[in-house]
């Protein structure tokens, strides 16, 4: 799934991303986020975490 939208932060196509690749993504946001220290920067981290978690539920990622 190639994401154009304006709120996606980067300019990636993410269907190139296996599962294990997107789990160690969202670990790694999980493991980061005690240390964002503003609220905003928290925002932004759970909001680039959706989108990985909606990509790892999406059809594509069931092969």
């Amino acid at each position: 799934m190639m994401l154009k939208d304006p709120s996606w932060p980067f300019d990636m196509d993410l269907s190139t991303l296996d599962t294990g690749c997107i789990t160690n993504i969202l670990r790694d946001i999980e493991n980061h986020l005690p240390s964002v220290e503003s609220s905003i920067g928290v925002k932004e981290l759970m909001r680039v975490k959706k989108i990985f978690e909606s990509e790892l539920m999406s059809v594509h990622r069931l092969h």
